[in-house]
């Protein structure tokens, strides 16, 4: 029974989806809302209906034009974390996309980007394949086997124990010569936890206490929540560390061009929105400068890491 609460127009090229009067448009199919509704609820559904703008092109674009620039094409492409498809339809539009291969540990988004990319005829999806959490600490994939590895939004939702036995795996498919991007990951040390709770320092602390402080000063957001489920795999406000970004074997055989190609400070500033970031820009300008002057890593000092790393070697010709 359809609810009252919402009707689902088809316009042939586009459907609209009305909620409460207002009228989000979409070319996804019906069944593919109707399953966002049902993971996410109907007041969150319409939230990714442009995440392959917002989010894909987004954090992507800058990548793309860097491997361009080098002439890299045919990539094989691997997509940790499908979520809703959005990352994996705006890797299908990518001329220097050979095939892509992605997964999740969540069901029913996996169901969801295997019905758009039926709907949609990605023809370069290669595999949408649902992995319980713990088959992502060994990947059903060689060693090398890929040229890109794309991981948006993903590691600091990996359980904090045992993180690298998860995040090694990435590398370890990862050919010689192949480029990983990992992007829009909060970081740990930042003083504000900008993610998922909102509060300062919170991130730092022991569980029950992070609770209790949340509970005070986010009721709205926290009521009801248990211990149990606030540190959950999956919650995200712990964030991550830069070292949770890397390999055990830390920055060994690797080559960061997150500044060259423009991410870190650089993609922190040319996306800053809110007038809070635009003020504070001169502030992160300064203190990023000092630190690449000194050999650190600028994006230790961001909110968010934004990171491109190539592993030593060269990517075979195809």
């Amino acid at each position: 029974m359809e609810s009252p609460r919402y009707t689902i127009w088809d316009l042939g090229d586009e459907r609209v989806l009305a909620v409460d009067g207002k009228e989000y448009r979409t070319h996804y199919s019906e069944r593919v809302i109707r399953m966002l509704i049902e993971r996410k609820g109907l007041g969150r559904a319409p939230l990714y209906f442009p995440f392959k703008v917002t989010r894909g092109g987004h954090f992507l674009d800058r990548l793309f034009a860097a491997l361009a620039a080098r002439r890299l094409t045919d990539l094989a492409v691997l997509e940790v974390g499908c979520s809703f498809g959005h990352i994996t339809e705006y890797l299908d539009d990518q001329p220097l996309v050979g095939g892509i291969w992605t997964f999740d540990s969540d069901a029913a988004f996996v169901e969801m980007t295997r019905a758009k990319v039926e709907d949609l005829r990605l023809s370069k999806v290669r595999e949408v394949r649902y992995l319980v959490n713990e088959e992502t600490r060994r990947l059903p994939y060689v060693d090398g086997a890929f040229d890109l590895v794309i991981v948006l939004g993903v590691i600091e939702h990996l359980p904090l124990e045992n993180r690298h036995r998860y995040v090694d795996e990435y590398y370890r498919v990862l050919k010689a010569g192949g480029w990983i991007g990992i992007f829009d990951t909060p970081n740990r040390w930042f003083p504000l936890e900008t993610h998922s709770v909102g509060l300062p320092l919170i991130q730092w602390l022991p569980p029950r206490a992070a609770l209790a402080y949340g509970k005070v000063f986010r009721p709205g957001r926290l009521r009801g929540v248990t211990p149990a489920e606030f540190t959950a795999p999956g919650t995200g406000w712990r964030n991550a560390s830069l070292s949770d970004c890397l390999p055990t074997s830390g920055r060994g055989g690797l080559e960061d061009l997150t500044e060259e190609i423009g991410y870190g400070y650089r993609f922190f500033r040319d996306t800053a929105r809110s007038w809070k970031r635009r003020l504070s820009l001169p502030a992160f300008a300064f203190v990023c400068q000092v630190a690449w002057r000194l050999g650190i890593s600028p994006s230790l000092f961001l909110p968010y890491f934004n990171l491109v790393l190539r592993k030593v070697g060269e990517l075979p010709e195809k």
